[in-house]
């Protein structure tokens, strides 16, 4: 790995302790908001091929198993990526981690809209997806460095909410540069994102930081006091575990837990719901249901933006209602979402639609920050990027895949009802598995349990 990426060492300065305090609420708000801004410029780099779809198929004569063959090349190159990277983000510093993964990101978006080739589209898909895999594994380790496990729901769910900001914010984005270039100048849905997200790197560099050791501060367990009901966990392991090795992590902390192979099925459902609904919005509403261009895009914009203050709600509730036990609510959300899709399926009108449309970006996002906040919990802090790339390589391998290429092929060969059907059944299988969960949460046998 090169240097910079590397951790930062403990400061051989350390805070006074009266400023301590102080200190760390500085710390712990420059963190959250450049692992915010990052991760939200990661999807406004991805979020917008989503839209500029319809242009595709309507200048270059994509099909629509053609938009969905691409984005495919980006689920299984991310999803790849997510699994390799999270293992490196776990000998990283997510400050350089995270920046490195979105500008070069977002050098590869530009290109985009310099090809009308589906092959070279392809290919700069594979490539995208390989450096968007730098961006949650090491975000979430921030988020295990610098909050502790009884208040992370709620700092969980408002970090999940800036690819809802990301990916919301690709419409209006879109929107001003259609307005202030013309039509004729569509491929502007890629170069004006590119350029934000090169801002958004830079923030992440200014404003991020290592670990609360890295800056003279005390280990969060240590600030915030916090206890663990497995006495053999030594709180010293869950800081550091420099001795092993990325593949010795992986094999003793995340694969030999069952409940975390439970945890990435329920991702992979959660995922095709997910996609199987964002990524079709533009085209199904349009050539579906008849709505325009720009009321499509503004459905889309709905779906992420209604996320963000209900995803911030359910965390919360996650925290203080549930007491941390966040599966049980996870499958709640995953019956509301199915009740929802099938509305969302029937309905021709457009507020009816646009309803369903943004509780169903509640009831997504919901379930998937909660998973967040679940693979957090579930693993010791030095494999919280290995156990984030082994649950998101489900996500996108078998969940993004099935929702964008899957879906994609069925519904051009057979039509929209098909294709809906398989995000009707991924609910009820997500439910089981959420079910399965509460049991890990229930008995805690779900923490790490170290073999020697």
């Amino acid at each position: 790995m090169f240097a910079f990426l590397k951790p930062a060492p403990p400061a051989k300065v350390k805070v006074p302790e009266k400023k301590i305090p102080a200190t760390y609420r500085s710390y712990r708000i420059r963190v959250f908001f450049s692992i915010y801004l990052g991760y939200a410029g990661y999807y406004i780099i991805r979020s917008n091929f989503s839209v500029a779809s319809p242009y595709l198929k309507r200048n270059y004569g994509f099909t629509t198993a053609d938009i969905g063959l691409i984005t495919l090349c980006l689920a299984v190159s991310y999803g790849i990526s997510k699994f390799v990277m999270g293992m490196l983000s776990d000998k990283s510093n997510p400050r350089y981690y995270i920046a490195t993964g979105l500008v070069l990101s977002a050098l590869l978006n530009l290109i985009f809209g310099a090809t009308a080739s589906k092959g070279v589209m392809m290919v700069l898909m594979v490539l995208l997806g390989i450096f968007q895999g730098m961006g949650a594994p090491a975000a979430h380790k921030s988020l295990s460095n610098w909050w502790a496990e009884k208040e992370r729901g709620s700092f969980v769910s408002m970090w999940n909410t800036s690819h809802n900001l990301g990916s919301g914010t690709v419409a209006p984005i879109v929107g001003v540069a259609l307005a202030a270039f013309g039509p004729h100048m569509w491929k502007s849905i890629f170069f004006v994102p590119s350029i934000i997200s090169l801002i958004m790197a830079l923030l992440v560099v200014l404003l991020g930081a290592d670990t609360p050791e890295s800056v003279g501060l005390p280990p969060i367990q240590e600030y915030k006091a916090e206890e663990y009901e497995d006495e053999s966990i030594d709180a010293a392991k869950l800081q550091t575990h420099s001795d092993l090795s990325i593949v010795q992590i992986f094999l003793r902390y995340v694969a030999s837990n069952p409940y975390i192979w439970v945890l990435a099925l329920s991702n992979a459902f959660v995922y095709i719901l997910r996609y199987g609904v964002l990524n079709w919005i533009p085209i199904y509403l349009n050539e579906a249901k008849g709505f325009s261009l720009a009321q499509a895009r503004s459905s889309f914009a709905l779906f992420e933006y209604a996320a963000i203050p209900g995803t911030i709600l359910i965390g919360w509730m996650s925290d203080h209602f549930f007491h941390g036990k966040r599966a049980g609510m996870a499958a709640g959300l995953m019956a509301l979402l199915g009740v929802v899709f099938l509305g969302y399926w029937a309905s021709s009108d457009l507020w009816a639609i646009d309803l369903e449309i943004a509780l169903m970006g509640i009831f997504v996002y919901g379930p998937q920050m909660l998973i967040a906040a679940l693979t957090i919990d579930l693993a010791p802090r030095f494999a919280i990027g290995s156990t984030t790339g082994f649950v998101g390589l489900f996500g996108y391998i078998f969940g993004e895949a099935t929702a964008s290429y899957g879906i994609g092929a069925l519904v051009g060969k057979s039509g929209w009802n098909v294709g809906f059907g398989i995000i009707a059944v991924s609910a009820l299988l997500g439910i089981i598995c959420f079910l399965i969960l509460t049991r890990a949460e229930r008995y805690k046998t779900a923490r790490v349990v170290e073999t020697h």
